[in-house]
């Protein structure tokens, strides 16, 4: 765990070092999170939840609504003792993503959830040992960087972003395990302002 405490900050850091990066007030949940916005993006959060036995780590980052970029989402979950799963993607919005945004070849061991088809077909989602986790955070931290560098590199149709952006939060608030873990530390209303305010936020 103290191992993902390091990869949380240096996420964060990636994302405060983009130029004009400003912070957005965000509630006190009851864990830590982090927002920015930027020129090159409207939303960028970083989350790091802990329990004696167990710990997620979130970051996702939504582009601009006039840029066609991939949505970043990054998400490990783990107990004290092992891995339960690591994801990460770009999410294509209106532009599809023809080519791998990684250089990893394991396993995709998880299975596609039934709102799963917002994300890539390059997408990892394992359950990994050790190794393959430290190595899958590694990609994650050069994949962000090289993603948000290239931001606002491309103009788009704005309501078709804005609507498959919308789409992918959606489908990502479909995933009733992460909100009936919020529901149960801070209660149901709280729990889906978090999911569509914070997580997940919609237009």
């Amino acid at each position: 765990m103290n191992y993902l405490d390091q990869v949380a900050t240096d996420l964060l850091t990636i994302i405060i070092d983009q130029q004009d990066s400003e912070p957005i007030f965000t509630k006190n949940y009851g864990w830590e999170n982090y927002r920015y916005v930027s020129p090159k993006f409207h939303h960028a959060h970083v989350q790091v939840f802990k329990q004696p036995n167990f710990m997620v780590l979130h970051c996702s980052v939504f582009p601009n609504v006039t840029d066609p970029s991939p949505i970043f989402g990054f998400d490990v979950i783990c107990s004290e003792k092992k891995v339960t799963g690591v994801f990460l993607d770009l999410s294509p919005t209106t532009v599809k993503q023809q080519k791998s945004f990684h250089n990893l070849t394991m396993d995709m061991n998880r299975d596609r959830p039934e709102w799963g088809d917002i994300f890539s077909e390059h997408w990892i989602a394992a359950r990994p040992n050790e190794e393959e986790m430290m190595a899958i955070c590694d990609e994650a931290k050069i994949v962000l960087e090289k993603y948000l560098n290239n931001l606002g590199t491309e103009v788009g149709n704005k309501e078709e972003i804005i609507a498959a952006q919308n789409y992918y939060c959606e489908q990502q608030s479909k995933n009733q395990h992460t909100f009936r873990m919020i529901k149960n530390l801070i209660g149901e209303e709280l729990a889906t302002e978090f999911v569509e305010t914070v997580l997940f936020p919609k237009f």
